[in-house]
């Protein structure tokens, strides 16, 4: 009779990551200087010790700060030579005070978060736990001020413009625009500017594409 061959460190891995996937795992943590929440370690790591006794995967964790890194090695409970091992560079917590300031906290409170900290990483890692901060985040830039509505200055009919020697006075295209806003016929135009044949015709064109 055969042996029946159990599954790999890889088919366990990969099953343990589909049903993490599709597990809802809310985000409890919230960064209030960039606003955006993340996931604790406890968020998710009660889910995966489930799962790897579900599938036999055992986890080991090694932190160290000498060498400058951290491992996480996954071991196949039914065979100790076949495991994976996940490393993440080594980070001391940042840990500060009200309003920014340096924390006051002691050694042991700093290596606790520093281990908390690494740890987090090293199972998001080797878990594909997503962290979307750049979907859940709030947006942190100024708004663009808003700008201000400016009221379009009320085109003026125009008046006649008489020169001193008592003639009218040629238009300005600004003239001519102030017409054909209000719609002027050309016979009302003429009693306020001096046009010529060309010009009466162009005018009527223009007024008359203006209200098709």
């Amino acid at each position: 009779m055969s042996e029946k061959k159990t599954a790999t460190i890889h088919a366990r891995m990969a099953k343990i990551k589909k049903e993490l996937s599709d597990t809802k795992i809310e985000k409890s943590g919230f960064n209030k200087f960039a606003g955006f929440k993340y996931h604790e370690l406890s968020d998710f790591i009660e889910v995966v010790n489930k799962l790897n006794d579900k599938h036999g995967v055992n986890d080991v964790v090694n932190i160290d700060k000498i060498s400058g890194s951290c491992t996480l090695t996954l071991y196949n409970v039914e065979d100790a030579k076949d495991f994976i091992t996940v490393v993440t560079p080594y980070e001391e917590a940042q840990m500060l005070g009200k309003g920014g300031a340096p924390s006051n906290v002691d050694k042991i409170q700093r290596m606790g978060s520093t281990i908390t900290y690494n740890r987090r990483y090293l199972y998001m890692t080797a878990y594909n736990i997503q962290e979307s901060d750049g979907v859940d985040s709030n947006d942190t830039t100024p708004p663009k001020p808003t700008p201000k509505k400016t009221t379009p200055k009320p085109i003026i009919p125009p008046k006649p413009k008489m020169r001193e020697d008592g003639k009218l006075e040629v238009p300005t295209k600004k003239d001519m625009d102030a017409c054909l806003h209000h719609n002027m016929k050309i016979e009302d135009v003429i009693t306020i500017y001096k046009l010529n044949n060309d010009q009466c015709d162009k005018y009527n064109k223009l007024l008359n594409d203006k209200n098709k």
